[in-house]
């Protein structure tokens, strides 16, 4: 017995002893202040329910993210790796399956009322903007629906990334919804030849050959070419 307090004493001596590296806690906490200051973070009542000060809209670009009732203690948790995402395995399985949970859809808009920098993951919690109906014990209730979203990198990977290299890993799986909807923008200029349109919007649906005039036709626009170049949007 004697024997084993003096074990004990000598390693709890030599952890105490031994210098603390404090750089990969520094790294962390400045990869995440960066990436706070990219996203306006929501903030939530108890239940996560009652939204009282709202952030940024994130898109959802990829489905299978599973999420739970906001109000539950317990999160249901996704982990993103190379761009699939996948759910708990084993005794972790069992925890998230809950009968209340569903699939986020893509396109959907969630908020981020969390975020958080580990040493080879950056955790996300969502809740979702929109509010559901639910059946609990019988009796139906407005709620929205919550979840963690994990971004798994190689060890040692956070501690010299930065908020930008790693956001674009993030957009893959949920964007900004003004950054989303700068994307999907697509702007015909003129002087563009017909090449050029066909990248931006694709081949139309008639196109009026008249010699040296030349006119596309889309589903909402005309496009008319002169001499191999656009002229005017209609």
């Amino acid at each position: 017995m004697r024997r084993m307090i003096v074990l004990l004493i000598v390693v709890v001596t030599a952890l105490l002893a031994s210098p603390r590296d404090s750089s990969a806690g520094d790294s962390n906490k400045a990869l995440e202040d960066a990436l706070k200051s990219k996203y306006d973070l929501t903030k939530t009542g108890i239940d996560r329910v009652r939204i009282t000060k709202p952030g940024t809209v994130l898109v959802i670009q990829k489905e299978n993210i599973s999420g739970d009732l906001a109000s539950d203690a317990t999160f249901l948790t996704n982990k993103v790796e190379n761009g699939d995402i996948s759910q708990a395995k084993g005794f972790g399985a069992v925890l998230q399956d809950k009968k209340t949970s569903r699939v986020f859809k893509a396109g959907e808009r969630v908020y981020v009322f969390k975020l958080e920098v580990k040493d080879k993951a950056v955790e996300f919690f969502l809740v979702s903007c929109e509010t559901y109906d639910v059946n609990v014990h019988g009796s139906s209730r407005q709620t929205r629906y919550k979840s963690l979203l994990s971004f798994e990198f190689p060890e040692g990977f956070l501690a010299t990334a930065d908020a930008d290299t790693v956001k674009k890993t993030v957009d893959a799986i949920i964007v900004p919804e003004q950054e989303a909807k700068a994307a999907s923008t697509k702007t015909v200029q003129i002087g563009q030849t017909p090449e050029e349109v066909e990248g931006i919007l694709g081949r139309p649906d008639k196109i009026v050959d008249l010699g040296a005039k030349k006119v596309y036709i889309y589903k909402d626009m005309k496009i008319i070419f002169a001499d191999g170049k656009v002229a005017d949007v209609q």
